[in-house]
């Protein structure tokens, strides 16, 4: 009998439509499907990490459900408002100097984000995962891609989703750390170098459809376009490298814009959507056979 594919799991960022991944993940699991690696960027650390750890993923989505996480991470829900805020935030930083040599170890703008987050990852360590687990993040000073892979996951998980503009940047083992977006939106070559030889990727990235009528405008979907380049070429290496046993799950979340968290719900119910629709494909993919 052939020995069974090691398969690797890889939850792109997004910011809100991130939980769109917990929909996938509630749709795999209901599927028995075997997964040996994980590896998540951003919202997709977030997620990632429950699944890595074992956490009851039905439960997770009654909470996160229930939860205002715009309030709890004092954002707007609008990318424009905050990259506005950003703008003169940095005007005041650029007088006054940035905190982010915090004596309290974290900026103030951090401190909800770290302990959201450590509620999600159960203040768990890398250590405790079932599933071998890793967090991509951005280093900010040489752009270079960083693989987490100890230490409390939670500090790992806000350094991968520290959204530029939106939060400050993470001091993390050394170095200045950004969203993992920025370098790698979906993790798949990671899962590879983990040792996965077939992949299931989720991408949750924002749409080029998005009305451009501002220079603000134009300036986001400029990030957006080189976001698409980048990802498509990675996606297509990605593939190459497994030989073809690669599906890459596109949830239809891109109307929910990267803070409007009250929509969790809806990319929860998209993601599982998704999942179902290519269920046939996954389990041939993992040499399972289908339903009859």
């Amino acid at each position: 009998m052939p020995e069974r594919r090691k398969i690797g799991l890889a939850l792109g960022g997004g910011g809100a439509r991130g939980f769109a991944h917990l929909g996938v993940l509630i749709a795999l699991t209901e599927n028995d499907i075997p997964l040996d690696f994980i590896s998540g960027t951003s919202m997709g650390a977030v997620i990632g990490a429950a699944r890595a750890l074992g956490m009851d993923l039905d439960r997770l989505r009654r909470l996160v459900s229930c939860l205002d996480i715009n309030e709890l991470l004092q954002v707007s829900e609008s990318t424009i408002r905050e990259v506005q805020k950003a703008i003169g935030r940095g005007l005041i930083e650029y007088v006054r100097g940035s905190d982010w040599h915090a004596s309290n170890g974290f900026p103030q703008d951090l401190a909800r984000v770290y302990e959201l987050f450590s509620l999600l990852t159960a203040n768990k360590d890398f250590s405790d995962t079932l599933i071998p687990f890793t967090v991509v993040a951005a280093d900010l000073e040489t752009g270079g891609r960083v693989v987490l892979t100890e230490g409390k996951l939670y500090k790992a998980v806000v350094a991968s989703a520290a959204i530029p503009g939106t939060f400050s940047p993470v001091e993390y083992q050394g170095r200045y750390l950004i969203d993992g977006g920025v370098i790698d939106k979906v993790p798949a070559s990671v899962t590879i170098d983990m040792g996965a030889d077939a992949v299931i990727a989720v991408d949750i990235g924002a749409p080029l459809t998005r009305s451009v009528k501002t220079t603000l405008d134009a300036l986001l979907q400029s990030q957006r376009i080189t976001s698409h380049k980048l990802t498509r070429l990675q996606m297509e290496s990605a593939s190459q490298r497994v030989d073809g046993r690669f599906i890459l799950l596109r949830p239809k979340v891109g109307w929910i814009t990267m803070l409007a968290f009250e929509h969790v719900a809806e990319a929860i119910d998209a993601g599982k959507e998704e999942a179902y629709a290519h269920m046939d494909e996954i389990k041939e993919l993992c040499g399972i056979s289908p339903d009859p």
